[in-house]
């Protein structure tokens, strides 16, 4: 009976303690809801969170299809579907003391296994503001007025479960009356490139009609379900100046012709058929894009537990197979139709460069800071508006510290760094004034990767060996041991010129080759870093630099091979100290000096010492060779910087 009363208990206790944990649970989040309720009300700011009450389209999911009719130099065409979200850009924030502050509520929208993320539209950075103060933002730097729209209705292809694909996104511009204002075109190409065009419908396009079986009925009859005093069409046409596809140069036109796909708040049928046509620069058509839709839109408000698992399943795959498709269709446009291929171009300033590498991230550091020594240095005041092409970082004004009754003339300049590799093009040049030179100023300006403003102020901010000067000018003396000297000698006998542009700025001839012979010092930048002020970088710089100089000349400048051929040889040095050890542990050898270091650790017998000296199946050598390859790991991490 003892095992009953027994069991009795037990069963008691886990019915006791499965209601009083939650109930505990419950009690403690209830406690600092409580607290931090009450907290609120005390705290003195007046702060207020507001959210228009306009009235807006409710999000929905639109299932398209694309189709893609190149029409000249020679005809090729696919199609295939996809798949399109909408969501309202309605303006919300906090306020404090009358100034208005992002809320972020909205930098994500949509559920959980299909949404959209602030920080993949429009500039790069700032998710953290929300879409409607990043769309504010963008507006008012193309002098929008805020007064001239209410809010916008986002059609893009979400994020699926995570991933997204987005060739094209469309913001559509409404005034508080409900009117279709304006329109961004969103156009991201295959190499992480953004361009936005804010379009105001002032050009009425005339497109290449379609043929039949690319017009849906559900398109064709909305014309009598839309309010007369309704915009249901918006017409642009502008100047083509984004690389998109490898096929067609950067010059050109686009013409758009889309449909309002809301021309009332209300509107029950919501469609959307957007038509884009590429025109060369001598005005032939070549290429046209549509998108439209192919079924009635979903309400995910609508859909339920089983709706939304019958839509995953059908819809799921689309997004993967986007990018995909595109490299296939690129494949059969190359091989069967033998179309000329155009090499990228460097983004112009009206365009959004891709997203920087970790090594330019470290470089725009050292290089920024660089930037303020030369400033700090320059004969004449220099006030530098520099941006950095570097997410969530802001445009910075570079000046000189303050002198109190210093007065000088102060130079106006800005400096804009159109994409991140030149930053990784940067430290291949000796001399700062010769990179700008190539990067920006005496190049084509399909291989510009940096933009500034009066050029002819540059011999004012460089002088000559000013490397030279910010090192060596009243500035403590910066302390190198023979291993740091070892690794500066080898970064500058890897430096080598950056590869060569995709456009040529002078002829080449096959019969003659130029080589640069000039003996290669340190460069300005490498003299800043080793100085004084720049000795914070010193590690990083030299090992990024180093691996930068590697890739270029043994790795086809990729980076990421020469951390593959790192990690291979830090896998094959543990492996080997491992297999040394284990056959180490594995000989008599071995078991005898762990019986001498067990001696001596726990009974403290320093006689076992001398004995495990004395045996002669202890190899002083095979010792020493053991621990040199234990040790290599460590030794190989610390030749590379990071001791």
């Amino acid at each position: 009976m003892g095992w009953i009363r027994s069991a009795e208990r037990t069963s008691l206790i886990y019915a006791v303690s499965s209601v009083a944990l939650p109930l505990t649970i419950l009690a403690f989040f209830l406690w600092r809801t409580f607290v931090s309720s009450k907290n609120t009300t005390a705290t003195p700011l007046d702060i207020s969170r507001w959210r228009s009450q306009i009235e807006t389209p409710k999000p929905k999911i639109f299932p398209c299809q694309t189709t893609h009719a190149r029409i000249f130099p020679k005809r090729h065409g696919f199609a295939y579907s996809y798949l399109q979200c909408g969501f309202p850009i309605v303006s919300s924030g906090t306020k404090y003391s009358g100034i208005e502050f992002p809320s972020g509520e909205d930098r994500t929208l949509g559920r959980w296994w299909l949404r959209v993320r602030a920080e993949d539209y429009l500039e790069r950075g700032g998710g953290a503001f929300g879409f409607y103060w990043k769309l504010r933002t963008y507006l008012r730097a193309q002098h929008v007025e805020d007064s001239e729209w209410e809010y916008a209705y986002l059609v893009t292809a979400p994020r699926f479960f995570g991933y997204a694909f987005n060739p094209v996104s469309f913001w559509y511009v409404y005034d508080r009356e409900h009117e279709l204002k304006k329109m961004i075109l969103e156009v991201n190409n295959t190499f992480g490139e953004r361009r936005m065009y804010l379009l105001d419908g002032s050009s009425p396009s005339s497109p290449p009609r379609t043929s039949d079986s690319e017009q849906t009925s559900g398109s064709e009859g909305q014309e009598s379900q839309v309010p007369v005093e309704a915009k249901s069409k918006f017409t642009d046409v502008w100047m083509k100046d984004f690389h998109v596809s490898p096929f067609n140069s950067r010059k050109g036109s686009y013409a758009l012709k889309a449909q309002n796909p809301f021309p009332c708040v209300d509107y029950r049928n919501p469609m959307i058929d957007n038509t884009i046509t590429l025109k060369s620069s001598k005005d032939h058509g070549k290429l046209v894009a549509r998108l439209y839709s192919t079924g009635k839109a979903i309400d995910t408000d609508q859909l339920g537990l089983f709706g939304t698992m019958r839509f995953i399943l059908s819809w799921w795959w689309v997004g993967f197979v986007t990018f995909p498709r595109i490299i296939s269709e690129a494949f059969k446009i190359f091989f069967k139709r033998k179309l000329h291929v155009w090499f990228r171009p460097e983004v112009l300033t009206s365009s959004v460069g891709r997203l920087p590498t970790s090594a330019e991230i470290t470089l725009y550091k050292v290089f920024r800071n660089y930037l303020h020594r030369l400033v700090e240095e320059a004969e004449v005041d220099f006030n530098i508006t520099f941006q950095a092409s570097i997410p969530n970082v802001p445009t910075n004004m570079v000046c000189p510290t303050h002198v109190p009754g210093r007065t000088r003339p102060r130079k106006n300049m800005e400096i804009r760094v159109l994409t991140p590799a030149f930053y990784s093009r940067l430290i291949h040049y000796t001399y700062t004034s010769e990179a700008i030179d190539r990067e920006c100023v005496f190049t084509d300006e399909r291989n510009r990767t940096l933009w500034m403003c009066r050029p002819q102020l540059l011999p004012l901010l460089l002088p000559e060996r000013s490397a030279m000067r910010l090192e060596e000018k009243d500035t403590p003396p910066t302390r190198r041991n023979s291993l740091d000297e070892l690794r500066w000698w080898l970064l500058k006998k890897l430096r080598c010129p950056p590869a060569d542009p995709a456009y040529s700025v002078t002829p080449q001839s096959s019969a003659v080759n130029v080589d640069d012979i000039r003996a290669r010092p340190f460069s300005e930048l490498d003299r800043y870093v080793r100085g004084f002020f720049g000795q914070q970088y010193a590690c990083e710089y030299r090992r990024t630099v180093t691996k930068l100089f590697l890739a270029h000349r043994f790795c086809f400048g990729f980076p990421e091979i020469v951390g593959l051929v790192d990690l291979v040889i830090r896998v094959v040095l543990c492996y080997t100290a491992a297999q040394q050890l284990k056959s180490w542990s594995g000989s008599s050898a071995g078991l005898f000096s762990a019986k001498c270091l067990e001696n001596m650790v726990t009974g403290r017998d320093w006689s076992a010492y001398s004995d495990a000296l004395e045996v002669r199946q202890l190899d002083l050598w095979w010792l020493v060779k053991s621990a040199l390859l234990v040790y290599s790991c460590h030794a190989y991490e610390s030749l590379k910087g990071y001791s």
